[in-house]
């Protein structure tokens, strides 16, 4: 059973005048405000409810509590009611079950009492009998904002109760509650939205910082967007390897002329430089991960197109070359000369260091690369690093 659109307009269109009109607009600004600050969702309801002359009301998603991300908002109701009705009266209501089977839970949708099942038959019922008759409740006016077809939106429902002491819900209730459905299913739309984003945000916020090495990001005009703890602490030192001034990643002196040119090279150019000073700190070796960007995105908008991994050369040199070889399967060599080579030495320099011909040290690192299933001395550096 489901109202017909053209007979929901003509209800609305005889049922809010002008002066009601104003009124459901001026509860507009606390619905959106709920929308971005799910705190305030109670203030949204409560004029919601004593527009429709009801006693009490509840904006919530059926089959999703709060703790499963769902949404609980209720108006006048006792914590301990709800209890009872999730625990016990969940199973009778005759009201939830009726919605389903009639097929009337469909987004836009408004619905009372008497419109699912005949008055003698709800007045029978143990839900009434047991749980609403005690809450001085005999009528629901009932919106429907989501159905669970949206992936991170499960069902939700609006619902304002009427107590004994008025009439029934007739028409002009269905139509007030029709006229604010499009501005709650937005609403909450958003909200859901937004929670879902925080979640995935709390998720790789989690993992840049404890798994992820020192991570910066850049926008397409080399702004830095962001920079974890373990950046951070590279940018805070005070030997300048690396700053950040007025939102621009700062080499120390001729240092700037490579740090440039590095963040601007095409994917297919050299992935990963080491960054110095005059001071006897090892380098800092960065490594540049260029990011998609979706097409159409506005050229100014500060979005991350190149992800820097930020590797100290101490970090590589602190490994412990036994667990790394083990880990990984790599012979007591072929770990030396990923160490060697990751630090930024050539296949000379790793020659003379540990005696063997530069042929020599080519053929191990060509085995490393394909016991490591990796492709070049940025994806080596990085695994020594996280390898700690």
């Amino acid at each position: 059973m489901q109202p017909c659109p053209g007979l929901m307009k003509a209800m609305l269109k005889q049922a809010i005048d002008p002066a009601t009109s104003a009124l459901i607009a001026q509860l507009l600004p606390a619905i959106y405000e709920a929308a971005t600050h799910p705190q305030h969702w109670l203030e949204a309801l409560t004029p919601i409810v004593q527009l429709l002359g009801g006693n009490s009301g509840l904006l919530f998603s059926h089959q999703a509590t709060p703790e499963q991300r769902g949404i609980w908002v209720p108006c006048q109701i006792a914590e301990e009611n709800l209890r009872r009705y999730v625990e016990r009266y969940h199973a009778f209501d005759v009201w939830m079950q009726r919605a389903f089977a009639l097929g009337v839970c469909v987004p836009g949708n408004v619905v009372t009492s008497d419109d699912l099942l005949p008055r003698e038959e709800f007045l029978a019922s143990v839900f009434y009998r047991e749980f609403l008759a005690n809450h001085d409740i005999h009528d629901f006016c009932s919106g429907v904002l989501h159905d669970g077809s949206d992936p991170d939106i499960p069902i939700v429902h609006i619902t304002i109760y009427c107590p004994h002491a008025r009439p029934t819900f007739g028409n002009t209730e269905k139509a007030l509650l029709a006229a604010l459905i499009p501005h709650l299913r937005e609403a909450t739309r958003i909200g859901f939205r937004i929670g879902a984003l925080e979640q995935r945000i709390g998720i790789m916020h989690t993992a840049v910082e404890t798994i992820s090495p020192a991570l910066i990001l850049l926008d397409a005009h080399g702004n830095v967007v962001f920079a974890n703890d373990r950046a951070q602490e590279h940018l805070a030192e005070n030997d300048s390897r690396l700053r950040v001034v007025t939102g621009r990643l700062v080499a120390h002196g001729k240092q700037q002329i490579k740090l440039d040119a590095f963040l601007q090279g095409t994917p297919s150019e050299e992935t990963m430089i080491g960054i110095s000073n005059q001071s006897e700190k090892p380098k800092l070796w960065l490594i540049r991960v260029p990011l998609s960007l979706k097409e159409n995105t506005p050229s100014d908008a500060r979005r991350p197109a190149i992800a820097l991994m930020v590797i100290d050369s101490a970090a590589i040199n602190a490994v412990d070359l036994k667990r790394f070889a083990k880990i990984y399967g790599l012979s007591p060599s072929e770990a030396r000369i990923a160490q060697c080579y990751s630090n930024g030495n050539s296949h000379k320099e790793i020659a003379r260091e540990l005696d063997l011909a530069p042929a020599t040290v080519r053929n191990y690192l060509q085995r490393i690369y394909c016991k490591l299933n990796i492709g070049g001395k940025a994806e080596l550096a990085s695994l020594l690093a996280r390898c700690q």
